[in-house]
C-alpha cells in the first residue's frame, strides 16, 4: 500500500503541478496576467452576482397574451377549414380565452363539427389515445365553444418560457462570455442574473422589446382616409392602422409580406450612399423567395417594416430585390443600429415580460463577501492546521495540513479550469470543504495509532491503518457526493453554487488525503526509517 512507482509519483506530482499552474492566475493582478505566456493558462476563477455585483431581475411571462393570439390563430383556422367547404359561420369570435361560434345552416351542423374537430391536434409528440390541444363542446343545436386544455396550456407556457430563455440569452450574452443565470422560477416566471453587469437600462430594455419584425405593403391613403382611421377606426377590409416613431399614421396591409423568422441574419452598418447608420439584414432561402416575389409585383409601392408595431421606415420599392438581402434605415445612431441587429439576430420574444422584481447589487457588497470569506477560511485553516499538529504530532500533522493546502490549490485549479462560477454559497461549500478534508486523515491516523498500540512494527501499522480506512473514507465520502449532486441538479441559484465547490471539493479531498498524504507518509519513512512512530 506504501508503495509507489515511479510513473506513479510522475503523475501524482503532474496533477499538483498542474493544479498550482491553473490556480496561480487567482493570486495575481489583471496586468500580471497579461504578460504570462500564450502556454500558460490565465482563467481565472468567475465570480458570482453576490461577490462582484450585477444584476438581479425576476421576469414574468404574459401567458394570457401568448394564449389570446393562439386562439386567435385557432379562429382563422377554423374560418379557414370551414370555408374550404363552404360552411356558414355566424357570430364567430374570441376573448383570448375560448372561441365561440354558430352555424347559419343547422342541417350542415353535423358535417361543421366534424371539420372543427380535426383542428384539436395532440399535444407534442403523443399520437393517438394522447390528450388534445383543444376540447370543442356543441352548444345547442348549431352553436359550438372551443377552449384550450389544461394539457395544452401547460405545454404552451413550458415551450414559450424555453424559448424566452433561449432568446435572452442570446440577447443579453451574444458571445457567450458572460457568466450569467437564466432558470426558471416557479410556473410563469424567469430570474436572470447578469454579474458584473454595468448597464442595467440596457438589460431592461433589451428585455421590454419582443423584436416582432414584419414587411407589409402600404396602402396609399390620404389625409381624409387617414383622419377616419385614426378617429372613428374606420379601416378598409384587411388593413391596419400603424404609426410612427413621431406618431404619424399609416394605413398597411394586414398580412405581412415578410416577418422576422424568416430572417437569416442581420448587421449594422453604413448606408451606401447616404453615410448613415442602417441594418443591413439577409433572409433564408423561404423568405428570400417571399420577399423577391413581392418586390418584383409590388415594384413603386411602399414597404414598411414595423417593429413592435412601430413603423420604422417606408421605402418605395424601385425595383425586384432577388437576392434575398436588404437594409432598413431609419433614424439610426451607430448603437441603435446594432442593438436593432442583435434584436434581430436573436430572435423575436413568444411573450411579453414583464420585470416583477429588480435588484441591483452593488460591487462594494460583493468585496465586503470576498474579504470575510478569505478571514473565514484563513480561521478555518489555521483552526484544522493546529488541531492536527495537536493531535498527530509535527510529522503527521505537516502531512494532513499539506494535504488540506494542495485540496484548497486543486479545487481553486478546477473552478478556473472549468469556468464554474464561484458565489457567497460556493465559498461557504469551500470552507466546509476545509473542515471535511482533514476527516480521511483522521479516520488513517487514528487506525494507524491503533495498529501501533498493538504492537505492530511502523511500516506494517502505516499500511494497515491507509488499507483498512480505504472503505470506510469512500463510503463516506461518496455519500456526501450523492447529496451535493442531487443539489446541482434540483436546485438553482445559490444552491447549485454550494454543490458546485462542495463536489469538487470532495473529489479533490479524497484524492489529497488517500493518495497525495500517503506519497508523503512513504517519502518520509523511506528515508527516515523510524523504529517507532511519532504518532
Amino acid at each position: 500500500m506504501l508503495y509507489f512507482s515511479r510513473w506513479k509519483i510522475f503523475g501524482i506530482i503532474a496533477v499538483l503541478v498542474i493544479g498550482l499552474l491553473f490556480a496561480a492566475p487567482n493570486a495575481m493582478s489583471p496586468d500580471v496576467r497579461k504578460t504570462l505566456p500564450g502556454f500558460l493558462p490565465s482563467e481565472t476563477i468567475n465570480l458570482g452576482l453576490d461577490l462582484q455585483g450585477g444584476a438581479h431581475l425576476l421576469l414574468e411571462v404574459d401567458i394570457d397574451d401568448v394564449m389570446a393570439r393562439r386562439m386567435q390563430n385557432e379562429m382563422q383556422s377554423v374560418r379557414t377549414v370551414l370555408r374550404d367547404d363552404r360552411i356558414r359561420v355566424t357570430g364567430l369570435k374570441t376573448d383570448g380565452k375560448e372561441i365561440t361560434g354558430k352555424f347559419s345552416e343547422s342541417e350542415r351542423a353535423a358535417e361543421g363539427y366534424k371539420l372543427i374537430d380535426t383542428l384539436a391536434e395532440p399535444i407534442g409528440q403523443n399520437t393517438l389515445g394522447g390528450p388534445k390541444s383543444l376540447k370543442i363542446e356543441r352548444l345547442g343545436e348549431a352553436s359550438f365553444r372551443i377552449t384550450p386544455t389544461e394539457e395544452f396550456i401547460e405545454d404552451i407556457t413550458k415551450r414559450t418560457i424555453e424559448q424566452s430563455i433561449d432568446t435572452l440569452r442570446t440577447r443579453i450574452d451574444p458571445t457567450g462570455t458572460t457568466e450569467m443565470t437564466l432558470a426558471r422560477e416557479g410556473k410563469e416566471r424567469i430570474l436572470l442574473q447578469v454579474p458584473g453587469a454595468k448597464d442595467i437600462q440596457s438589460i431592461k430594455d433589451a428585455i421590454e422589446k419582443t423584436a416582432n419584425m414584419s414587411f407589409h405593403l402600404v396602402r396609399e391613403s390620404d389625409e381624409q382616409e387617414l383622419r377616419a382611421a385614426m378617429e372613428r377606426d374606420l379601416l378598409p377590409f384587411g388593413h391596419i392602422l400603424r404609426y410612427y416613431e413621431d406618431g404619424q399614421p399609416i394605413i398597411l396591409r394586414q398580412r405581412p409580406e415578410v416577418t422576422g423568422e424568416d430572417l437569416k441574419s442581420s448587421k449594422e452598418g453604413i448606408h451606401p450612399t447616404g453615410g448613415y447608420p442602417i441594418v443591413n439584414f439577409t433572409f433564408n432561402g423561404k423568405g428570400a423567395r417571399k420577399f423577391g416575389d413581392t418586390t418584383s409585383k409590388n415594384v413603386g409601392s411602399r414597404f414598411a417594416v414595423v417593429l413592435d408595431e412601430v413603423v420604422i421606415s417606408a421605402p418605395r420599392i424601385n425595383g425586384a430585390i432577388l437576392g434575398g438581402s436588404g437594409f432598413i434605415e431609419g433614424s439610426f445612431t451607430p448603437k441603435s443600429a446594432r442593438d436593432l441587429s442583435l434584436l434581430l439576430n436573436a430572435g423575436a420574444l413568444p411573450a411579453k415580460l414583464k420585470i416583477t422584481e429588480e435588484r441591483t447589487v452593488g460591487a462594494e457588497l460583493g468585496e465586503d463577501s470576498i474579504k470575510a470569506g478569505k478571514v473565514a477560511a484563513m480561521i478555518g485553516l489555521v483552526g484544522v492546521a493546529i488541531f492536527m499538529f495537536l493531535m498527530y504530532g509535527f510529522r503527521f500533522g505537516t502531512f494532513a495540513n499539506l494535504a488540506l493546502a494542495f485540496n484548497i490549490i486543486l479545487i481553486a485549479a478546477a473552478l478556473s479550469l472549468m469556468g464554474a462560477t464561484l458565489t457567497l454559497p460556493g465559498i461557504a461549500g469551500i470552507i466546509l470543504t476545509i473542515g471535511m478534508a482533514v476527516d480521511a486523515n483522521v479516520l488513517i491516523f487514528e487506525r494507524i495509532r491503533e495498529e501501533t498500540a498493538n504492537g505492530r512494527p511502523p511500516l506494517n501499522a502505516i499500511d494497515t491503518g491507509y488499507r483498512l480506512s480505504l472503505a470506510p473514507i469512500l463510503d463516506a465520502n461518496i455519500t456526501t457526493l450523492i447529496a451535493a449532486l442531487t443539489l446541482y441538479f434540483v436546485g438553482s441559484g445559490p444552491i447549485r453554487g454550494f454543490a458546485v465547490t462542495l463536489a469538487i471539493g470532495i473529489v479533490m479531498s479524497v484524492f489529497t488525503a488517500v493518495v497525495v498524504a500517503r506519497l508523503f507518509t512513504s517519502v518520509w519513512h523511506r528515508r527516515a526509517r523510524p523504529k517507532k512512530l511519532p504518532i
